[in-house]
């Protein structure tokens, strides 16, 4: 065998193993579980390997040439620009961006390592890129935010909580104490024992007021029923005219009364009296009460508007102690601070919100945000709590 035949048959072999790793690499590339594409300069789709493909359910073949950007959610496009921008002005380098992609299933976070790619002359022309999915680490992240929300939100009705024992239920007990202890001195018995009465009957409503609002928080799975609003509201307002002093009260239904919602029966009952009690209690003195209901649908909530023309409410100053326990913004006697606090817990047990909008001397409109999402409706409407 002459030299030029060694050659040829080297330069064969050499063609034979390049093509083996060619296939080899290929395969690698193709049957693996990361995101592999390329593009052009201007960011067009120059290669999308199968298993790409087969996340986002499209045809490597057809998408070929077409803007990469329209398979990243838009919210994300100028994190893609961004790091694009990054590769071509340090082109020695790769760099890494998460994005979200639209799939039959939902959104697909991932994150992708970006690369400049070079030819034979050493100038830019194409973009690597290589990615996976972060999909079930962006869930998880989610959950524990959620579970940090909840433990900070019971950090603080804790914190509430060790302020009313500390203060409103000890000042109960150290006034019984203290009316004990100069008992002797009191000549008529009957006085002293008519102070320890009025303060136990303090002490009580305030453990009955713990416990309803423990009630509340400890409820995890609230029965719902679908409740017609217009005739539960009615009703409501009938069996409590006892307390509305004024005649001359007008109330007005603005939504159709057909309309229903799906909600625990006793903590819409609890809601609405709450409201109607607060509106008689805080009602002007100057002019007659003015009471106006809306219901409309938003989003995933039933929402419930309450509108009322009282002493109305000064939020620039009594905004962040607005639905506080034992927090009153009025002189009158039998305010007790425990009504906005209750309407609030309720709604939010049952995964809904409050909204208020208040001027002193105009009125005060509360937005009562039912979730009407993720439920199960239940026949029995005579639920307690």
């Amino acid at each position: 065998m002459n030299k030029k035949e060694l050659s040829d048959t080297a330069q064969q072999r050499l063609i034979e193993q390049t093509r083996k790793d060619d296939a080899y690499f290929r395969s690698i590339i193709e049957n693996n579980s990361f995101y592999i594409i390329k593009t052009d300069l201007e960011g067009r789709y120059t290669y999308l390997n199968p298993f790409f493909c087969k996340m986002l359910d499209l045809q490597a073949e057809e998408w070929l040439g077409k803007e990469s950007l329209s398979l990243i959610m838009p919210v994300d496009h100028a994190a893609c620009i961004e790091t694009v921008e990054k590769c071509f002005a340090d082109p020695q380098n790769s760099f890494w961006v998460m994005l979200r992609k639209p799939t039959p299933n939902g959104v697909l976070h991932t994150q992708w390592e970006f690369k400049v790619l070079k030819d034979e002359n050493d100038a830019p022309c194409e973009l690597l890129c290589i990615g996976h999915d972060i999909t079930p680490l962006i869930l998880k992240q989610e959950q524990l935010l959620s579970l940090v929300d909840v433990a900070a939100e019971q950090n603080k009705r804790l914190v509430n909580f060790t302020y009313i024992i500390s203060h409103n239920v000890r000042s109960h007990v150290a006034n019984i104490i203290g009316i004990l202890n100069i008992s002797e001195d009191f000549e008529d018995s009957k006085m002293a024992l008519g102070m320890i009465h009025d303060s136990t009957l303090s002490l009580d409503e305030t453990l009955n007021n713990l416990n309803e609002i423990i009630s509340i928080q400890a409820n995890t799975s609230l029965p719902v029923a679908a409740l017609n609003v217009f005739d539960e509201i009615y009703r409501i307002f009938q069996s409590i005219q006892a307390l509305n002093s004024g005649p001359d009260t007008t109330i007005s239904y603005q939504f159709d009364p057909s309309q229903v919602v799906n909600i625990n029966p006793a903590y819409f009952e609890s809601i609405i009296l709450n409201l109607i009690t607060n509106a008689f209690k805080y009602k002007s003195t100057e002019r007659s009460l003015e009471i106006e209901l809306n219901l409309y649908d938003e989003e995933k909530y039933k929402v419930l508007t309450f509108k009322d023309n009282g002493l109305g409410i000064d939020l620039g100053r009594y905004k962040d102690q607005l639905f506080g326990l034992y927090k009153t913004f009025h002189r009158n006697k039998d305010a007790r601070g425990l009504g906005l606090y209750l309407i609030k817990t309720q709604i939010e047990a049952m995964k809904g919100k409050i909204e208020v909008e208040s001027e002193v001397n105009v009125g005060t409109t509360f937005y009562i945000y039912f979730n009407q999402s993720d439920i199960s409706i239940v026949s029995d409407t005579n639920n307690n709590l």
